[in-house]
């Protein structure tokens, strides 16, 4: 599914922009702090309901504006819609009518970003890669979200036990067993995705032979010990966590680890192969959805940043397989455009905007 058309207002250092948008890369070319990345951040606002650099709406929202809207029109003609107020209010709609949560808006408009932030898919947190991984998991299993939805009900019951200091062991053993039965269930399905995940990332891997790249190995950490069911591992855990007031095992513990002959692959690799990693497991994650689904877009700023020629252009093709539609942001057009030349139609056509101060124009296709 790609975006046709996208129109925002009161977005950062964006007062009002309307765009018509191709299927195939859409450039937007201009000086830093132009409002290149905000366009970006916008889509992402489209399928996400929030902004990938700040959690807080009233930050995204332009000095003096009372809020901010972005609505877009997909090429399957549906309408998406979201508004977000100073005051903290705002609304999510598809096709004019009200959504009840945010994760409609991904199920019409699936994502894939890569930017600054992406790096963190390595050198961050256990919770920034179990979300790369759940994305892929919620677009792929349809059970997914409510068995991660009734999960979460379950650890938030247990732990506000925990935190009472006192047990009460029938109705902790009650919260217990949805707890384990949501859980194994979350466990079952990030299982059956990883294995196709890895087999997909190794593969792109594989086909850098002459980088560090080509050794790398993911592996998934379910947040248990395997050798014990997820109930007996609650039962193992529950002194222990009843003396630090929450329960630290589950599937909200669960990791993905990128490493080579035991190191980390962060301190091994140098930050142009540590993007072109995730470069790579971001393709990955999208060849697994549009085996199920239409194929993702991708946001990707400032992609010749860290990344030579070769790579820009492996990327490049890599996604050419599995996006409908990708969306590169670029200080200069003949930098930004040129892996994408190298490649047949409609990938080989770019659409170029300038920004500048906030204003987004239309200019010709970048030249073959």
């Amino acid at each position: 599914m790609a975006l046709n058309r996208l129109q925002l207002s009161n977005f950062r250092n964006i007062t009002f922009a309307e765009l018509s948008l191709v299927q195939g890369v859409n450039l937007f070319c201009g000086p830093n702090g132009s409002g290149k990345t905000s366009l970006l951040e916008a889509v992402h606002m489209l399928s996400t309901g929030r902004s990938f650099r700040s959690r807080k709406h009233k930050a995204v929202i332009q000095e003096g504006a009372l809020g901010l809207t972005v609505f877009g029109r997909l090429s399957g003609g549906d309408s998406l819609g979201v508004e977000r107020l100073a005051d903290g209010g705002g609304r999510i709609r598809i096709n004019r009518a009200p959504a009840s949560s945010s994760s409609q808006l991904a199920s019409c408009l699936p994502l894939q970003v890569i930017n600054s932030d992406s790096f963190s898919a390595l050198d961050g947190g256990p919770g920034v890669r179990r979300r790369l991984l759940d994305w892929a998991v919620f677009h792929v299993e349809h059970s997914f979200a409510e068995a991660w939805k009734n999960y979460q009900i379950a650890l938030s019951q247990r732990n506000a036990l925990l935190r009472r200091g006192k047990i009460v062991p029938d109705l902790l053993s009650v919260w217990e067993r949805r707890l384990a039965e949501s859980g194994e269930h979350v466990d079952a399905l990030r299982q059956r995705l990883f294995a196709g995940l890895n087999a997909a990332l190794t593969a792109l891997l594989k086909s850098l032979p002459d980088s560090p790249l080509s050794r790398i190995e993911m592996s998934y950490r379910r947040g248990w010990r395997k050798e014990v069911s997820l109930i007996q591992a609650l039962e193992e855990s529950r002194q222990g966590d009843l003396a630090q007031g929450n329960t630290r095992v589950g599937p909200h513990r669960a990791d993905l680890r990128f490493s080579a002959s035991g190191e980390a692959a962060h301190q091994i690799l140098s930050r142009g192969q540590q993007k072109m990693l995730v470069c790579a497991l971001r393709t990955a994650m999208a060849e697994l959805v549009c085996r199920h689904r239409e194929k993702p877009v991708f946001l990707v700023d400032d992609l010749p940043s860290e990344l030579d020629e070769l790579n820009q252009l492996q990327f490049a093709r890599w996604v050419s397989r599995c996006a409908s539609q990708v969306l590169v942001t670029g200080i200069e057009v003949e930098a930004t455009s040129r892996p994408w030349l190298a490649l047949s139609p409609p990938w080989n056509s770019p659409k170029v905007f300038h920004v500048e101060h906030g204003h987004i124009s239309a200019e010709s296709s970048a030249a073959t």
